[in-house]
């Protein structure tokens, strides 16, 4: 009973450090290519080794963390080439996604994707980016539901906190946000209208301009 109780308290905790690793991640406090020791990882979070331990392992097989045998965890090390192979993987899954929540979509969810795609809008227009984001992630996630396929759903977010700190990092070009805003509201429109041709349009339209976009900001930052 004791060994039972143990087992959950640390899957518990070890859930905990694993959302605090994403977040730390996405928020650029832990750099894409820095070495994740254990240790210093239980200092920084205030808990033994073994949740960070099973975090890391769950993080590496999300594709964030790459543990090496005798040198320890690394998180994953982000390049032009990896920027464009994870938005060129997710726009296939977005398409297949929009498509089914095209042709599955009710009116309450259209409501409520609307309001996702609104909650960005008002992010955006005070400037708070971490607001932003999880508005962002709270929109497509949202469509990912619709589309009922939690497979494609998951394998497109694998990684993926790793783009958001590149994209934290590197900033938006001048127009970004507004198109983003704009992209939304067609999807949004497209979905609302049950045309999966259309809404796989925008889609791949959304992801190939955010791609284009944030491989500009790399390049103007001097990353080639």
């Amino acid at each position: 009973m004791a060994d039972k109780l143990s087992n959950e308290v640390n899957g518990t905790m070890s859930a905990r450090i694993e959302r605090a690793i994403r977040q730390d991640i996405i928020s650029g406090a832990l750099a894409p290519g820095a070495r994740l020791r254990v240790a210093e990882l239980s200092n920084r979070y205030g808990v033994s080794h073994i949740p960070v331990r099973e975090a890391l392992r769950q993080l590496e097989g999300d594709r964030l963390v790459v543990i090496e045998s005798h040198k320890g965890a690394v998180l994953r090390g982000v390049s032009r080439k990896f920027v464009s192979d994870m938005h060129d993987m997710r726009g296939a899954l977005e398409a297949l996604l929009v498509r089914n929540a095209a042709t599955n979509a009710t009116d309450e969810q259209i409501g409520e994707l609307r309001r996702h795609a609104l909650d960005y809008e008002n992010a955006a227009a005070v400037g708070d980016p971490a607001r932003m984001i999880e508005a962002n992630l709270r929109f497509h996630r949202f469509i990912a539901a619709i589309a009922d396929n939690p497979e494609a759903a998951r394998i497109m977010d694998q990684g993926w906190e790793l783009v958001i700190s590149i994209r934290n990092r590197y900033g938006f070009g001048e127009k970004r946000v507004t198109a983003i805003i704009d992209q939304h509201r067609r999807l949004v429109d497209a979905i609302a209208r049950h045309d999966p041709a259309l809404a796989m349009a925008v889609a791949q339209e959304h992801c190939d301009s955010a791609k284009d976009d944030l491989l500009a900001q790399m390049e103007r930052s001097g990353v080639r």
